[in-house]
């Protein structure tokens, strides 16, 4: 485990504020497919949990929005943000599993185009 924790630090201390980004989109849409799981599994306690760390994902990509620079894209990922979070909470209420897929998808989509830039630039 210490192993593991250490790399980690490696990893996050060595990597770019950009790559950052992508693996915080990997890292909810991770937390949001075990969630599925353990829904299917009646783990509710446990799909709690994962889906609060893929909340604390998303609301990580949102404070890292830049306002005034990013102008209406930043606006609109906001948004985006705003609107995974709420379906996300009425799926944790609800158990529903096709509600999580449809923020995964955004999620996917999203953190695609945002690991397309990062390799380009």
């Amino acid at each position: 485990m210490q192993l593991a924790q250490n790399y980690l630090k490696v990893q996050v201390n060595t990597t770019s504020q950009e790559e950052l980004v992508v693996l915080i989109f990997e890292a909810a849409i991770k937390y949001l497919e075990q969630a599925k799981e353990k829904i299917k599994e009646k783990d509710y306690a446990q799909k709690g949990i994962l889906i609060s760390k893929a909340l604390d994902c998303i609301a990580e990509l949102d404070s890292s929005l830049n306002m005034e620079k990013g102008g209406e894209i930043a606006k609109n990922l906001h948004a985006l943000y705003f609107y995974c979070q709420s379906k996300l909470l009425m799926a944790n209420l609800k158990l529903d599993c096709q509600v999580i897929d449809e923020v995964i998808g955004i999620l996917r989509k999203i953190g695609s185009a945002f690991a397309e830039i990062t390799q380009s630039s």
